[in-house]
């Protein structure tokens, strides 16, 4: 079995109507939350999708819990 590395691409909205940032490459998404905090902290929400098949997964908001991992 392949390791899960890097399996989803996310674009974050932002409250202050700043343009959405994409990332392609994104590991754990609670880590990814963290990062968020600290450099965008005007951060929204995020929409997760699958990046090798570009499936959208999940919506999560600035508030909510984030796991590391989505289960399939």
């Amino acid at each position: 079995m392949l390791k899960k590395k890097n399996d989803y691409s996310v674009i974050v909205y932002f409250e202050d109507g700043t343009s959405p940032k994409k990332w392609m490459f994104v590991h754990k998404l609670n880590g990814f939350k963290m990062f968020l905090n600290k450099e965008h902290p005007t951060w929204q929400y995020m929409n997760v999708y699958n990046r090798r098949t570009r499936a959208f997964m999940r919506q999560f908001k600035r508030d909510s819990f984030i796991p590391p991992f989505i289960q399939e």
